[in-house]
């Protein structure tokens, strides 16, 4: 079953699943959800109105619209993958939110372990309920490792204790940023995350209102 693509108050706590390597650097966005592919036959995937379909296309798929075997996800050990590894900077480039939402179409992806990720991608998740965690290469690569030699074996992340597990070694602590844990656990929206800050906000506006008038004054004859 596919994630909800519904944004803002999503969570997460545990995800389970297999994972996939895709060990390049400086992924853009134009990769991850193309605009356009220029030549594919994208009527026969669903065009622009799938966006599982399109994901990766331009990297997925061969001129005629069949499958190309070297895409990590056309590949059977792969093909159901919800975890992906990832490289430096993945994510780059564009704003666009489809860099989250078509691979969380097509193959559900809750979680990228990677590197370090592009700005925009790491607001863009967090908003859909995807997880990104941030490690060194070395680790990285002992993950990936251990991929290639599981086939079909699930690893369990897991926010609430900030560890990665995976069967047959020792767990991998993680750190995430305290505002984006919280945000995840309790699946909050914006206003949600926003509201218990209101009362001291206004507290502060009130006094600030007290000690310099002339600030709030200023253009309203009225006052």
């Amino acid at each position: 079953m596919r994630q909800v693509l519904q944004r803002g108050g999503q969570s997460f706590e545990v995800h389970e699943g297999l994972a996939a390597p895709f060990m390049f650097d400086n992924v853009s966005t134009d990769v991850i959800a193309p605009a356009l592919t220029e030549g594919l036959d994208t009527p026969r995937l669903g065009g622009g109105s799938n966006q599982g379909a399109t994901a990766f296309a331009n990297i997925r798929y061969n001129a005629d619209g069949t499958p190309r075997r070297d895409f990590v996800f056309n590949q059977e050990a792969y093909r159901t993958a919800s975890i992906m590894v990832v490289g430096k900077n993945y994510a780059t480039g564009s704003s666009r939110i489809t860099g989250v939402t078509r691979p969380l179409a097509a193959w559900g992806v809750r979680v990228y372990i990677g590197e370090s990720f592009g700005p925009i991608f790491l607001t863009n998740a967090l908003q859909y309920g995807v997880l990104t965690i941030e490690l060194p290469r070395e680790t990285l690569d002992e993950i990936v490792e251990w991929v290639e030699s599981h086939h079909g074996v699930r690893m369990k992340v897991d926010l609430q204790r900030q560890l990665i597990e995976l069967p047959g070694r020792d767990p991998i602590p993680f750190e995430t940023d305290p505002r984006v844990r919280n945000k995840l656990l309790y699946g909050l929206h914006d206003l949600e995350e926003i509201e218990p800050h209101l009362p001291a906000a206004r507290a502060k506006r009130e006094q600030d209102e007290q000690e310099r008038p002339w600030i709030y004054d200023s253009g309203n004859p009225q006052r």
